[in-house]
């Protein structure tokens, strides 16, 4: 329970370096470009790739490189279950069996290419987050969904929702761990006995994390309301960012490096 404070999906790291200082758009246009290409490429070599190259934007913002990975353990387990699912239910040529289950080698590769897509993913979202101010990341969604207005789609609003949503992330997790502790000094035990017993252990904090997220939800609401917030109509940017020669380096190596993982061999 203690490794949710240390998870930063969603925590903006204030800090200046090359890739805090490109514009918001450009950082979800990156990112969303290595997460298709991520699913498209069909090799693991060429996800190993676009691993590289996020690690080495990493390293580039300068950020703590063991806080950026501790956004993989919130989904540990689903990495764990998309792995064993193809490793057992895959088809191909049988390398190993034991009763009704057994190992082909396209169950090896699929599970070991679907893994490192969703640890991508991860790595990729909390590197966005962690660079991007709120507001930023507010302006460079509504930009980006600027087209759908014409069609009667709510895009300020849709922008505000998904930022609020990552932004409640780390308060979520951080209560979690509070609530886990606070329980834990009443005699409670979330890391002893088999996975079924631990996962039940879990249940008891379901209720007050939930009842603290609705109460959250219902104050920011109010807080709105009462800053007679009515979404995008007439609303104005104090500061429009504008993309600079940097902003498109940082497209064209996006661009190269992608061609680079679809050209590696399967």
């Amino acid at each position: 329970m203690k490794g949710l404070q240390r998870i930063r999906l969603g925590q903006h790291y204030a800090i200046a370096s090359p890739v805090h200082r490109l514009d918001a758009r450009s950082k979800i246009l990156c990112v969303l470009a290595l997460l298709v290409g991520a699913f498209i490429t069909r090799s693991a070599a060429g996800v190993l790739v676009l691993i590289f190259f996020a690690l080495l934007a990493i390293y580039l913002a300068k950020l703590p490189p063991r806080q950026v990975l501790a956004g993989l353990r919130s989904v540990f387990v689903l990495l764990i279950i998309t792995a064993l699912a193809q490793l057992f239910f895959s088809p191909g040529r049988e390398l190993w069996e034991w009763g009704p289950l057994s190992i082909t080698n396209t169950g090896v590769e699929n599970g070991v290419v679907f893994s490192l897509r969703l640890a991508l993913a991860v790595i990729l979202l909390v590197l966005l987050t962690m660079t991007t101010g709120a507001v930023e990341l507010l302006a460079g969604i509504e930009y980006l969904l600027k087209p759908l207005g014409r069609l009667g789609f709510p895009v300020r609003e849709t922008a505000m929702v998904l930022v609020t949503a990552f932004r409640f992330l780390p308060v979520m997790l951080g209560r979690a761990g509070e609530i886990a502790r606070a329980q834990e000094a009443r005699g409670a035990d979330f890391s002893s006995g088999n996975p079924w017993r631990r996962a039940r252990s879990l249940l008891p904090l379901f209720i007050p994390l939930f009842n603290g997220c609705f109460r959250d939800a219902d104050e920011l609401g109010a807080a709105m309301a009462a800053r007679a917030y009515r979404g995008g109509a007439g609303r104005t940017s104090l500061r429009a960012g504008r993309p600079g020669a940097a902003d498109a380096v940082a497209l064209l190596a996006v661009g190269a490096v992608l061609a680079i993982a679809f050209m590696v061999p399967a």
